[in-house]
């Protein structure tokens, strides 16, 4: 691999690491300050606003492309999962993509944070890809079976609704 390549993955890691501690730091006081329950609750609900909102933004954007929000297109053209993840896609048909990584930078630096940020990390996790599909397209879903930190694989099962 180029050390040009290198330069930009590392530059993309680092740019996700410090999304992670931005959430770790912010998710932290959030429920220092208003106790677990009510501040898991207000973690999850501006999780799911901001994933909702990227997942608009992607629709938006394919739309200028001419391409509809259908599950194909979503996060086609790659970008940085490709790029600065390790994972692949397991199964993909017209209504249903199944994806598993095996190194996320986000998770990543969640663990190296230590145990109270892997927690409020399964919390960003548990909610983002789900918010941001329903965004895109509110007929589709998104499961997360799996755990990077947890589970040593993060699965990811995007479908449409039943």
């Amino acid at each position: 691999m180029s050390q040009e390549i290198e330069k930009y993955r590392k530059w993309i890691r680092e740019r996700e690491y410090a999304r992670s501690r931005a959430i770790y730091y912010l998710g932290k006081a959030i429920l220092q300050e208003l106790g677990e329950e009510k501040g898991t609750a207000l973690i999850v609900r501006q999780i799911e606003e901001w994933g909702h909102d990227d997942g608009k933004a992607t629709g938006k954007a394919n739309k200028s492309k001419g391409l509809d929000n259908s599950l194909k297109n979503y996060g086609s053209g790659g970008g940085v999962y490709d790029f600065a993840w390790v994972g692949s896609t397991k199964k993909s048909t017209g209504d249903e993509s199944v994806v598993e990584f095996s190194y996320c930078p986000i998770a990543e630096q969640f663990k190296m944070l230590g145990e109270e940020a892997v927690m409020i990390g399964e919390l960003f996790c548990n909610h983002i890809d789900d918010a941001d599909i329903r965004g895109y397209n509110p007929d589709y879903e998104c499961r997360r079976e799996s755990s990077l930190n947890l589970n040593g694989l993060c699965r990811l099962h995007f479908m449409k609704k039943r």
